[in-house]
């Protein structure tokens, strides 16, 4: 394995450009990504999240050859994207989520004899390595059916055939499971990590968080065309105010109990949302000096109070780095 990371990037920028009024006169500017910093190592599969417009599949689209960024450099398997853009097609795998991206008029195996020519797998490879993934995504039973006949999460899986055909060095997983029932989600997650045996290095972005938790030991939230976190699930969790929560629940809380609760022992954060006539304040905990007891014995006045304690989720690390983005 390379001692070189799989990809490098530095001070990264996108700018797209669009034109408007009459005579198409007056130029809009979008920075979609703005000086973003990111390092992947071989073999890891690395996720990458944030919300709808933070710049992820920009970033992906740079990496994987089909964008130009407008500064900064990236670099995939050691070599330029905008100058080696030949010489690292071969080596890269891109999957996208959704429907488009193969032919439904023809068969899966029919589909993947298209993409092998394309991407130059030996003649006498093809049919040996076609029967291979087909296997490898359980699709082999229903290999000269038309696409059109697929079920959704059956199209993800050519797509993902597709991607791992020619034996890349590196996939992009672009919202591989986005529309997916349960089971399909699952089985392609389950796919995702098999690929990791492989030697392959995959970089993901998704939307779900469970997703990301279960698959990628270091992560990286993009907001805003901002890189605002990068880090493992559990040093996030850190830095968002601890692994522990405990969350409140009554009819209103006075100021007072607001200031007595952000006294306890360990508690970094204190935060508030209303759900109808009750309200919830969720406490970040660094230590395990307190308790739910603690609490509860802090609000003796709320006789419908309900009060639990469970593990920092990912989902909670990602939406406080990305509301302290915004604040």
């Amino acid at each position: 394995m390379s001692d070189s990371p799989a990809i490098e990037v530095r001070d990264l920028v996108r700018v797209f450009e669009s034109r408007k009024g009459f005579l198409f006169n007056e130029v809009n500017r979008t920075q979609a990504l703005k000086g973003v910093d990111l390092t992947v190592e071989p073999g890891e599969i690395f996720g990458l999240l944030g919300p709808n417009g933070a710049g992820k599949t920009t970033l992906v689209k740079i990496l994987s050859t089909l964008l130009l960024p407008t500064s900064g450099t990236a670099r995939v398997l050691g070599h330029d994207v905008a100058r080696d853009a030949d010489w690292l097609r071969p080596r890269i795998g891109l999957v996208l989520g959704g429907e488009r991206g193969v032919y439904t008029r023809i068969s899966g195996r029919e589909n993947l004899r298209y993409f092998a020519d394309l991407y130059g797998v030996p003649p006498g490879e093809r049919e040996p390595r076609i029967q291979a993934v087909l296997e490898r995504v359980d699709l082999a039973s229903a290999a000269d059916r038309r696409v059109e006949e697929y079920s959704r999460g059956m199209k993800q899986k050519l797509h993902i055939a597709r991607g791992i055909l020619h034996r890349p060095s590196i996939l992009f997983l672009d919202e591989p499971t986005i529309g997916l029932d349960p089971k399909s989600a699952r089985e392609t997650r389950k796919l995702v990590r098999s690929l990791e045996g492989d030697g392959v290095t995959i970089l993901l972005t998704t939307h779900y968080m469970f997703e990301a938790e279960e698959l990628c030991p270091r992560l990286a939230v993009l907001s805003k065309g901002r890189i605002v976190a990068n880090d493992t699930v559990d040093a996030l969790r850190h830095r968002v105010g601890g692994d522990r929560t405990i969350e409140v629940e009554a009819y209103g809380f006075e100021d007072r109990e607001h200031a007595a609760l952000r006294a306890l022992p360990g508690v970094s954060k204190v935060a508030s949302e209303e759900f109808g006539p009750r309200v919830r304040l969720t406490l970040r905990i660094r230590t395990l000096e307190t308790t739910p007891a603690h609490v509860a014995a802090l609000l003796p006045g709320h006789p419908e109070l309900s009060v639990r304690e469970r593990r920092t989720s990912l989902e909670d690390v990602y939406l406080d780095l990305v509301e302290e983005e915004a604040t």
